[in-house]
């Protein structure tokens, strides 16, 4: 009896082995084929197609579009959300564009614009302006022996119909104009009682003389509804710690009617500024730095902090003021 129930153990073993060895999905109709042909952009005026041939090599460059700067290329998300009617922060000397991409309207889409050169290689655009992509302009790239020029003629064209079939996204979903948020220009700073604008590091730091008793700063902000004038809330914080906002009181700004003109973020344009406020300034020392930020409301959206904890090192340190 105990062969015969060794036998019937092995028997088990050997079928449930055999069992095990049978693959549901051993079916050569499953396999992956041997080569994919499948073409993901055939159409390259898909904004799927303009994000990886365009956007991504030629655009979302170290301390350029990878997040410092506006549009935001890190993704094709980000791609078309700060493309599709967004307000444009670096217009021309004119004023021509208000938004990035204006949806089947390329004579109104600054992005379109960026990329046209003269035929000495200087920008369409703005003549103290440079041509898009940057490390493709002829400052930077004299002899024009940068990739992109083999290419920008496709590339240009491809912008160009996309822009003009409706801006769709990925998906081919027509774009909508939002109302967006309002977005900062710029900010400038006096010496109260002066009208000759305080210097910068670059788009950095204001640059405070020691002694100062006090500053007049102004803010420029630009919604694409309603006139700056007409925006609502305009309160202002001022904290010498970025991380300590939430405990600093609020100060109302003032609003005038007839705006001044000076540089904006980008100081190769001027830009409107009607916002301001006189910050008394005579308790700091030098060394001192002081970071600022302003709370403004357009017609339907919640208030809107400017910059907030989002947004990148540099455009932070645009709303800061040092003391000498």
């Amino acid at each position: 009896m105990r062969v015969i129930g060794l036998y019937i153990l092995f028997l088990f073993f050997c079928i449930s082995c055999q069992k095990e060895t049978i693959n549901p999905y051993d079916n050569p109709d499953l396999l992956p084929p041997l080569e994919d042909s499948t073409s993901y952009f055939s159409d390259p005026t898909n904004f799927a197609a303009l994000y990886n041939n365009i956007f991504v090599p030629h655009c979302a460059n170290s301390g350029c579009h990878d997040g410092s700067f506006e549009p935001d290329f890190r993704t094709i998300e980000s791609s078309y959300n700060t493309l599709v009617y967004q307000p444009v922060i670096k217009n021309n000397a004119s004023g021509d564009y208000q938004f990035r991409v204006k949806a089947g309207d390329i004579d109104e889409s600054v992005l379109y614009a960026r990329l046209l050169s003269n035929s000495d290689g200087s920008a369409t655009f703005d003549p103290n302006s440079q041509v898009m992509p940057l490390t493709a302009d002829i400052v930077y790239d004299p002899s024009q022996e940068h990739v992109w020029h083999l290419e920008k003629e496709d590339h240009i064209a491809n912008i160009k119909t996309w822009i003009e079939e409706g801006s769709k996204d990925m998906f081919g979903n027509p774009a909508v104009q939002p109302n967006n948020k309002p977005e900062m220009q710029g900010v400038v700073a006096f010496i109260s009682g002066t009208s000759i604008a305080l210097p910068r590091i670059g788009r950095g730091t204001i640059q405070v003389p020691a002694g100062t008793q006090s500053l007049d700063i102004w803010f420029s902000v630009v919604d694409d509804n309603i006139t700056s004038n007409n925006l609502t809330y305009n309160k202002v914080k001022f904290s010498k710690s970025l991380f300590q906002f939430h405990i600093q009181p609020e100060l109302s700004l003032n609003v005038v009617n007839t705006p001044i003109l000076e540089a904006g973020y980008y100081a190769s344009n001027q830009v409107e500024y009607y916002h301001n406020i006189t910050h008394d300034i005579s308790d700091l020392v030098s060394g001192d730095e002081v970071f600022f930020k302003i709370y403004i409301k357009d017609d339907v959206n919640d208030i809107t902090e400017i910059p907030n904890n989002g947004s990148s090192y540099q455009y932070i340190k645009h709303f800061t003021f040092e003391i000498l």
